[in-house]
């Protein structure tokens, strides 16, 4: 799970919200602790028909099955999709090999009791070796007056061994290709980030709302001392237009 699945799928809606799609462009770093950022446009799609949705879960729309469980608690499945890595983008990557485009699966499950939302999943990504992530969030609706509602989030990440090898390992071969700028560095699994993030919407005329987050990620543990990593502590946000149906 990349931070742009985190910019995007902390802007999901209330389990009881209306239909919305729309368009947002988020600004993350060039990949998990590089210093330099890039800005990319994200679709934002939240919908529910019965059991199925679609909605921003790995980063990319994802689509699937969910069950209420209780009044304010949901479970379900989903397939979506991960976004890649090229090392070529960014000079401390150089020698690196790319990580691919590639498909995921999840479960995750979500509480929502009133202005409070708990929420657990799980990610694998389709793709030999790349592993999956776990991911912890809670967030609190800390205030709505007329067109406006401010809510605040935390999440914290935990990866496998794979997943953290592919986003955070330095192989021997590309150790070599990066001609001494990185050393061999082979992470365990274990929490690899925590994030606070803020949200805020307000709603236009008519069904236009529009809807902006901005956060603070520090990664943690093996992921924090990868040779690759550049700053520990990254911005991430996204700014998006949205219309309800």
């Amino acid at each position: 799970m990349s931070l742009i699945a985190l910019a995007v799928a902390a802007l999901a809606p209330s389990a009881h919200a209306q239909n919305s799609v729309g368009l947002g462009l988020g600004f993350i770093p060039k990949y998990e602790g590089s210093k330099d950022y890039r800005a990319l446009p994200v679709p934002l799609i939240n919908y529910s028909n019965g059991n199925f949705f679609i909605s921003p879960r790995a980063g990319l729309p994802s689509m699937g099955l969910k069950t209420d469980l209780t009044e304010n608690w949901s479970a379900g499945v989903f397939l979506g999709m991960g976004l890649g890595r090229k090392a070529d983008k960014s000079e401390r990557l150089e020698g690196m090999d790319d990580i691919k485009f590639h498909g995921a699966a999840g479960v995750y499950t979500e509480w929502r009791p009133g202005p409070f939302s708990l929420g657990a999943a799980y990610y694998q990504a389709l793709r030999s070796g790349y592993g999956g992530v776990a991911e912890l969030r809670g967030s609190y609706q800390a205030w709505q007056e007329g067109s406006d509602t401010l809510r605040f989030g935390v999440s914290t990440l935990w990866a496998s061994d794979k997943s953290m090898k592919t986003h955070f390992g330095v192989k021997h071969h590309e150790a070599a290709a990066s001609q001494g700028r990185l050393r061999t560095y082979s992470p365990s699994s274990g929490f690899k980030s925590a994030s606070v993030y803020g949200t805020w919407h307000h709603q236009l005329s008519g069904n236009w709302s529009v809807i902006t987050l901005l956060g603070v990620q520090t990664l943690m543990g093996d992921a924090a001392d990868s040779p690759i990593v550049e700053d520990k502590t990254s911005l991430f946000g996204n700014i998006g237009i949205m219309y309800s149906f």
